[in-house]
């Protein structure tokens, strides 16, 4: 006979069915917005009582948080990927980057819903994303400055207004491809900035210099 399998332990259904609460919460917010979508809604679609699921997250506020952190899991451990390069190869890596949110539109566009419905102070996820927004320029001006003190990138740039800069055109990409896709090459498109961005950095630096041939070498 086959050996039994052991069944999984109460805390770890507890974990699966939180994960599973997640997920359906988070493409419900992509596709009716924070605002638009009940703790009801989703009880329903999980096939749970809405008491069942205050169980695993204590109101909606807590819901929507666990959403956006599983969203982040990804943007973050790229990021992390980014700080750890070559500072010629975060440039090659940003049309990657576009290619993951691409295979994942249903996150990208629960992203940019989110926080489109963030603005205002008092909404849920204001806080978190002023503080992302605050961390994710962090860790682009602090890649411009390693690649300023490593003489391939031009000594003049503000990095902070930088990294402001190429986090709106990257964001600015992505809501236009999600708005129209059958136009909007968002792979190209970041490329195509990856290219522009490319010669603003090193705009006067001699042609040895590694970071001019990010693309050139492809």
């Amino acid at each position: 006979m086959p050996p039994s399998r052991q069944a999984p332990s109460r805390q770890e259904r507890a974990r699966r069915r939180r994960e599973e609460i997640i997920a359906i919460a988070g493409e419900m917010f992509a596709r009716h917005g924070y605002r638009g979508t009940s703790l009801a809604d989703v009880a329903a679609r999980a096939g749970i009582t809405e008491p069942g699921l205050l169980h695993h997250f204590r109101n909606k506020a807590g819901l929507l948080l666990a959403v956006i952190e599983r969203r982040d899991l990804d943007s973050e451990a790229f990021a992390m990927e980014l700080l750890g390069m070559e500072p010629a190869g975060r440039l090659r890596a940003m049309p990657e980057f576009a290619l993951r949110n691409r295979e994942r539109a249903g996150l990208a566009k629960l992203f940019t819903v989110l926080v489109a419905e963030s603005l205002e102070p008092d909404a849920p996820g204001h806080r978190h994303f002023v503080d992302r927004y605050r961390a994710m320029r962090a860790i682009v001006a602090e890649a411009i400055r390693s690649a300023q003190a490593a003489g391939v990138t031009r000594p003049d740039l503000d990095p902070a207004a930088k990294a402001a800069e190429i986090i709106a055109t990257l964001d600015g990409l992505q809501t236009q491809w999600l708005l129209d896709p059958d136009t909007i090459d968002i792979v190209a498109g970041v490329e195509s900035y990856a290219r522009t961005l490319e010669h603003d950095l090193t705009c006067g630096l001699t042609p040895r210099d590694p970071a001019r041939r990010v693309f050139r070498d492809r």
